[in-house]
């Protein structure tokens, strides 16, 4: 037990491990993630529902979503995607959580919305082209490590038009700044989130100042069994965020508040950034 606590809080090499689709895939915490995302009123696993319907709003107002074909990566149960369709856009959204989508699938019927919903991973399977618009959101491009964003955003490229956007969020360097490293311990950790029964949760926050760069690694320890969840956030100033979109042909504009569209001000909550095909 000494070893393995050890392990945990020894700081690894960065994005060393990486245990997305288990995160996202595992039927209980599926089940547990997509009700944080219904819940509307906080950030746990998609943001509030104000925030979202700003984000969508502010988007229709300086795209224009009306008749423009939109690719929404990690869709999830649909909370963007039916927006963006109610405002006219033809989306596709793609995801690997199975409970997630068949959530975004009935909800899209009953509202009488046309969503091309498909079950994939977008950093494995093609993604579709001619596209207008694509989004990742939820700061989820910084949970890659460097040679997959290559990889997503040579990809995403790819699927553009010409003068197409890719609009994508992520944290500030500050928000790493302001967490605290350390180890805690708690009997059924988050009420029951990982696993159903009694358990054990153990985490160990590491912070990688030098390459602003954090990990939450999550040790889940039940009577019979045991696994493990490592959640990696890569921090971007503005300037390093443009610059990787820019060695992939994709031009940044300026940060921007998530929930309105108006100029970022420098701090710790993660900004946007529309940027461009070129």
């Amino acid at each position: 037990m000494f070893d393995r606590l050890l392990d945990l809080a020894t700081r690894p090499a960065p994005f060393s491990r990486t245990t997305t689709r288990e995160l996202w895939t595992d039927p209980h915490i599926a089940a547990r993630m997509l009700a944080f995302h219904l819940d509307g009123s906080n950030d746990m696993a998609s943001r509030r529902t104000q925030t979202i319907e700003g984000f969508v709003g502010w988007v229709d107002a300086r795209l224009g979503l009306a008749g423009r074909r939109v690719l929404d990566l990690g869709c999830g149960p649909g909370l963007y995607a039916r927006r963006l369709a109610a405002r006219g856009a033809e989306v596709i959204g793609l995801d690997f959580s199975a409970t997630s989508l068949a959530h975004a699938r009935q909800e899209a019927v009953a509202a009488g919305l046309s969503i091309d919903y498909r079950e994939a991973d977008y950093l494995e399977d093609d993604l579709p082209g001619s596209l207008d618009l694509v989004l990742l959101i939820y700061c989820d491009y910084g949970a890659l490590p460097p040679e997959r964003r290559q990889k997503l955003l040579g990809k995403v490229r790819a699927a553009l038009r010409p003068g197409g956007s890719f609009i994508l969020d992520a944290f500030p360097p500050s928000h790493a700044a302001a967490l605290v490293p350390g180890l805690s311990l708690e009997r059924c950790m988050m009420q029951g989130f990982f696993a159903p029964g009694d358990y054990f949760g153990l985490r160990a926050r590491h912070l990688y100042a030098e390459a602003d760069l954090t990990l939450d690694r999550f040790l889940i320890v039940a009577p019979d069994w045991e696994f493990e969840i490592w959640n990696w956030d890569q921090c971007f100033s503005p300037a390093s965020l443009a610059a990787e979109l820019s060695a992939a042909g994709l031009a940044a504009g300026e940060p921007l508040e998530i929930a309105t569209g108006l100029p970022w001000s420098p701090g710790p909550e993660p900004f946007a950034v529309v940027a461009r095909a070129v």
